[in-house]
């Protein structure tokens, strides 16, 4: 893609004059001097949730990222995890995913850093009745940012030589919207204070992490193109491929509860741990229940239970290894109408070790999209795909689904353990929750950021959660992460 100006020209001549050149994601293998390497992940802060916003996606393509040293010399780019690096940043409001892996760069100091992206866009919705279950009728819309574009921040981070630093890239995604009530009408992701860099890890008060451990990388979905008995691959749509080893600790979440049962070719979600060292080291890992073209997505209306129809805002998806009919066509933020059609197979959770402690609720072994609410994230098969055609909703046809993690904001209501409560009217409108809603978590499978603990978090205090949305059941969230903000 051409850039749009000359100062991002400028930084893509130094990349090719100073930066090691490599494999995406991979170390130097080319023009490179003595140094250290670098690993980076990416997190974001959302809006306030007195801004009482329906946010369904978030999405930009990342296409660079430099480093700027004190001395005044060339930027050095650091190599992303894949060359098309779509960044969806609402989910990393609670979870840190992985942007650029053990890339090798010169030692020394670096004062700032550049971003470049394309096709920013958020889709969203307004809600006139609050507590009203859904985006209110024909408000689902997506505002598109400028494209290209790129941001340059000041930060201070040292490289050392022969050694790793972890570098959390955060996004503040509140800086970049301009607002008319609940409606979003622009999306600037060039807006001041915006990108912010820090070394990992955290301070020991702001973390769950044990010694020796950077960061989380949550919940990575994606097809597995590589197994061994102590290692796995798993290559995600829009965010590259990740690699992990496996140990003792590793939890596999199918029948077999050991290695065996990660081959290639299944789909299926992993939670990392990222090392100082580098390497990552896979923490859990289940197999999903489908095969071929998946859609991930939020739902975004009350189903109509007579045609078994629903609306939803594409989050994420696995493409099929051959003959995909989604490869292509289908876009982070896209809408779709969703139809449960033929003959319908029972409905599951991918409960990512959850499952002990959940509910008895409707979604488990229904048939039916009563069992399915707004604000849930929903992952199925697809039977038959038609694209979205500008404002036009594309459409897709299932014979099942299963229960997804959604991604909340709101703020905490009361900081216990294993069970917290989160502000029921601080929570998205679209979920339609006026109450102070009960979230359960489950002893070994819960990641904390930005404090120790649950009961570290301060009432009030704005919260992002990763957390099965079982909609009428008591209680009704069962969290995997929580970040305080």
């Amino acid at each position: 893609m051409r850039l749009a100006s000359t100062a991002v020209l400028l930084v893509s001549i130094g990349f090719t004059i100073a930066a090691c050149s490599g494999v995406p994601g991979g170390g130097c293998v080319a023009n490179c001097s003595s140094g250290g390497s670098v690993s980076l992940v990416l997190t974001a802060t959302p809006p306030s949730p007195t801004a009482h916003l329906s946010i369904q996606a978030f999405t930009a393509t990342i296409t660079g990222i430099a480093l700027m040293p004190s001395s005044g010399t060339a930027p050095v780019a650091v190599n992303l995890n894949s060359t098309t690096y779509i960044a969806e940043f609402n989910r990393v409001t609670s979870d840190s995913v992985l942007l650029a892996s053990k890339v090798s760069v010169p030692s020394g100091n670096y004062n700032a850093m550049t971003v470049t992206f394309s096709a920013p866009k958020v889709t969203f919705c307004t809600v006139s009745n609050p507590g009203v279950q859904g985006c209110a009728v024909g408000t689902l819309t997506t505002v598109q940012g400028t494209l290209p574009g790129s941001a340059n921040f000041a930060t201070n981070l040292t490289v050392a030589n022969g050694a790793l630093t972890g570098i959390v890239l955060n996004v503040d995604l509140g800086n970049t919207l301009t607002l008319t009530g609940q409606t979003i009408t622009a999306v600037d992701l060039t807006a001041a204070n915006t990108f912010s860099a820090a070394t990992l890890p955290p301070a020991s008060s702001a973390t769950d992490l044990s010694s020796g451990q950077l960061s989380h990388l949550d919940d990575i979905m994606g097809l597995v193109t590589g197994a061994t008995s102590n290692s796995i691959t798993v290559q995600t749509s829009t965010r590259g491929s990740v690699t992990a080893t496996t140990n003792s600790s590793t939890v596999f979440r199918c029948a077999a509860q050991n290695s065996s049962c990660v081959q290639t070719g299944q789909v299926a979600v992993m939670d990392a741990i990222l090392n100082s060292d580098g390497t990552i080291t896979a923490t859990f890992f289940e197999p999903a229940p489908f095969s071929g073209d998946l859609v991930e997505g939020v739902v975004t209306s009350v189903p109509n239970t007579v045609n078994s129809t629903f609306t939803l805002v594409a989050a994420d998806s696995v493409f099929a290894s051959s003959n995909s009919v989604l490869n292509g066509f289908l876009n982070i933020g896209d809408q779709m109408v969703v139809t449960l059609a033929g003959t319908a197979q029972p409905f599951v959770i991918v409960d990512k070790g959850l499952g002990q402690t959940l509910p008895v609720n409707p979604f488990n072994n229904g048939n039916s999209v009563s069992a399915i609410v707004p604000g849930m994230t929903v992952l199925f098969p697809v039977s038959a795909y038609t694209a979205q055609s500008g404002t036009t909703p594309g459409a897709a046809s299932t014979v099942s689904f299963a229960l997804r993690l959604s991604r909340i904001t709101t703020t905490m209501a009361t900081a216990t353990s294993p069970d917290f409560s989160i502000t029921g009217t601080a929570v998205p409108p679209f979920f339609g929750i006026s109450t102070n809603q009960q979230v359960r978590t489950t002893a070994g499978r819960l990641s904390v950021d930005g404090a120790q603990n649950i009961a570290a978090i301060p009432v009030g205090k704005t919260i992002s959660t990763s957390a099965l949305y079982l909609g009428p059941a008591n209680p009704a969230f069962a969290a995997q992460s929580v970040r305080a903000h």
